[in-house]
């Protein structure tokens, strides 16, 4: 036992003096005062063993004092001492009592080391999880430290208790590699499943041994360890998991990951594709087993610049073309330099190989469309012409009631259409505009001259609150009054009849705000979040909604394409719906507004104003040429392109409209040709199915002042056809 506090040294030392003096006093009458330092020299050994060199040098300092009081002539002093005997006797005491203290000392400090040693060993068995063990050749008995049985269910007395729990392979296994270094001498290892038969589970062990021989190279001892790696296999076996999971996703993905060196060589690859081994790999230079040597210089410029790409590749493989792409991630070291590049290869071949077929495909859809459209638009346009012509013929009102309904039928019909097409625009972001400085007035009137039928029908009642002053916005007046006209239809078909709308105007900071109010069915909350969602269509009353269900998801696109808001609030089933659509005032407005009040150029009167009409679809040319004449045009047909040419030869028409589709010699090779014999003095207007933007782009580079998408609506014939002859008659008279 080592005394460890220093406080507790001193004490032991002085009683330890006091007990060698006390037997020292009783032993001396009986030896004659022969060994006076005798009991001296076991507590020198005592105290440098429990106390220290410090307590035990002051021990023998004071054994000293003792001897020359006690048992040195002159008795009971300390000094002179009278015979050379005994100085020599207190010299040699000396010395060897030093020796004794320092060995005793030194062996102290050893027991201590060792016990520390042990002390520090057993905390580490302890938390490793390990036992030690040392197994005799001679006996079989196996010493050990730690908790075999705490860690692997029972304790081991020999070594058939330490491989008791192994399976036969492991045992097996064990006992050839322990003979093996039994006959070789050295180091052995195993890692083997240990079964807990207390708890029925299995623990993961690694044994390590190591064979002592004698001088004869015979087996002598053997010692070792065994630890609990339990931890540590199921993390690795999870790390092994989750790698195999890896390489399974990247294969999925058909993604190659990679590592790269700074001179854009690999140095680590997984899932390395078209057939080439890993391998291989290692050490090439990027790019160039697929024959891509600006894949290199991309990499290299990655690394020189330390910045990450994403790069688009095509590479060639045993004749195959892919299409790859990567992205690479420079790694930088403390000094700033890079020092590797981690990058991700995939394969889209298939994928950039489907997105080319719905490209395809979205073509021939949009195709279709617009072919579908000018299919059905050609026999509309007769049918509302003659409406038209009828209605200013016709007195009976009777009469006037069927035609009103074909009208409105055929308007409907119409804005079907156009909404199919805004649809498939809408999904393809090809909705254009054609900006213009515009007065939301105006768009609001127009929007309800548009629905005027709908709502008279409906017996409606429109409450209009309208600013003194214009609200400029930059806008297509077209698309906003689509915008304005698709909430006042529905606010008319989910009103009950009869019904008040009401339309209000105003100015909301820097934006003109426009709201459509109605007492009609209302929108749950809970639905009012997808009614501008392509296709939805919310009728909270439970009847079948009408209309194809993208006339608010146009709306919404609209708006947003002008740098607008559009919203909606209800109250809930049955309290009405409340639509707001909120645009940004054009800069400057109230200055561009006054700038374009300029005096307006007389309007040309109907009567005497030629116009040709060219459509080779019979009925619609023939009705059309009826209406304008009713109105007091001097109408003609023409049914092909060559037949309007002669017929503008020959009457020198004032307004040629042309189907752009005629057989044979089309329409814009005909307006070509009348600008070239007419220059600016015919005014042409396109009427056609077709109303795609590449198709007005046709029309404007032919020549023509208008496009008009059948069927047209007259009154919108009718005021183009006098805008465009008063802009004609104002240039002709040299006014700006």
């Amino acid at each position: 036992m080592v005394i460890e506090r220093a406080a507790l040294r001193w004490p032991a030392t002085a009683c330890v003096f006091v007990v060698a003096t006390w037997l020292n006093m009783h032993l001396q009458p009986q030896l004659d005062g022969r060994a006076p330092l005798l009991p001296y020299f076991p507590a020198l050994v005592i105290v440098g063993l429990l106390c220290g060199i410090g307590p035990a040098v002051t021990l023998l300092i004071a054994s000293v004092l003792a001897v020359l009081y006690f048992w040195i002539e002159p008795i009971g002093a300390i000094l002179p001492i009278t015979r050379l005997a005994d100085v020599e006797l207190i010299a040699l005491f000396i010395g060897s009592g030093a020796l004794v203290a320092a060995v005793s000392a030194r062996a102290g400090r050893l027991t201590r080391k060792e016990k520390l040693g042990r002390q520090r060993l057993s905390l580490a068995v302890a938390a490793g999880r390990m036992v030690t063990w040392d197994w005799s050749r001679h006996d079989g008995y196996a010493t050990t430290a730690g908790a075999p049985k705490e860690i692997f269910g029972r304790d081991w007395a020999t070594m058939e208790d330490m491989l008791a729990s192994l399976s036969d392979d492991d045992r097996a296994s064990f006992l050839d590699r322990y003979r093996y270094a039994s006959e070789a001498g050295g180091r052995f290892s195993l890692v083997a499943l240990i079964h807990r038969s207390d708890e029925g589970q299995d623990v993961w062990a690694q044994f390590d041994g190591h064979v002592v021989l004698d001088a004869k190279g015979r087996a002598l001892h053997a010692y070792g360890v065994v630890v609990d790696i339990t931890v540590q296999q199921e993390a690795l076996r999870a790390s092994q998991f989750a790698e195999q999971r890896f390489e399974l996703a990247l294969h999925s993905g058909k993604v190659m990951a990679w590592e790269a060196d700074a001179q854009a060589r690999y140095t680590w690859a997984v899932n390395v594709p078209f057939g080439i081994h890993r391998d291989a790999l290692i050490g090439a230079e990027v790019g160039s087993i697929a024959r891509q040597p600006e894949f290199a210089k991309t990499v290299l410029e990655s690394i020189r610049s330390g910045r990450p790409l994403t790069v688009s590749q095509t590479a060639a493989y045993r004749g195959e073309e892919l299409q790859l792409l990567t992205s690479m991630k420079p790694v930088v070291g403390d000094d700033g330099t890079v020092r590797r590049v981690l990058g991700a290869t995939v394969d889209v071949t298939e994928l950039t190989r489907a997105q080319a077929r719905l490209q395809h495909e979205s073509q021939l859809k949009d195709t279709f469309l617009a072919t579908l459209a000018h299919e059905l638009r050609n026999p509309m346009a007769p049918i509302r012409y003659s409406v038209d012509v009828l209605r200013r013929r016709t007195n009976d009102g009777e009469s006037l009631k069927v035609l009103d309904v074909i009208a409105r039928q055929s308007a409907h019909m119409a804005r079907l259409l156009d909404d199919l097409l805004d649809m498939s625009r809408i999904t393809r972001n090809a909705i254009e505009l054609k900006r213009e400085l515009v007065d939301l007035r105006a768009v609001v009137k127009q929007a309800l001259d548009a629905v005027e039928p709908l709502y008279v029908q409906k017996q409606h009642r429109v409450a209009l609150s309208l600013p003194p002053q214009p609200i400029m916005v930059d806008g297509d007046s077209t698309r906003l009054q689509q915008v304005l006209g698709n909430l006042l239809s529905n606010a008319a078909k989910y009103s009950p009849v009869p019904g008040e709308v009401r339309v209000d105007l105003e100015v909301d900071g820097s934006h003109g705000k426009v709201s459509v109010i109605d007492r009609g069915i209302g929108i749950a909350p809970e639905h009012q979040g997808r009614v501008f969602e392509l296709f939805s269509r919310v009728d909270s009353s439970g009847a079948a909604p009408t209309g194809l269900g993208i006339g608010l998801a146009v709306s919404r696109q609209l708006v947003e394409l002008h740098g607008g808001t559009i919203s909606v609030s209800s109250d809930g089933p049955g309290h009405g719906s409340r639509f707001i659509v909120c645009l940004p005032l054009a800069a400057q407005a109230d200055a561009r507004a006054r700038a374009g009040l300029s005096e307006a150029a007389p309007v040309p009167d109907a009567q005497g104003t030629r116009v040709l009409v060219v459509d080779d679809n019979k009925d619609g040319a023939d009705t059309l040429a009826a209406a304008l004449n009713d109105v007091g045009f001097e109408a003609e047909v023409a049914y092909s392109g060559e037949a309007a040419l002669d017929a503008y030869d020959a009457g020198r028409h004032d307004v040629v409209l042309l189907d752009v589709g005629l057989p044979g010699l089309s329409g814009l090779d005909v307006a070509r040709h009348l600008r070239r014999l007419a220059g600016q003095e015919v005014v042409l207007i396109a009427i056609t199915g077709w109303g795609q933007p590449h198709d007005r782009m046709a029309t404007a580079s032919a020549g023509f002042d208008a496009h008009l998408v059948k069927p047209v609506e007259f009154s919108v014939l009718n005021a183009t056809i006098r805008d465009l002859t008063r802009a004609s008659h104002r240039g002709a008279s040299g006014k700006p």
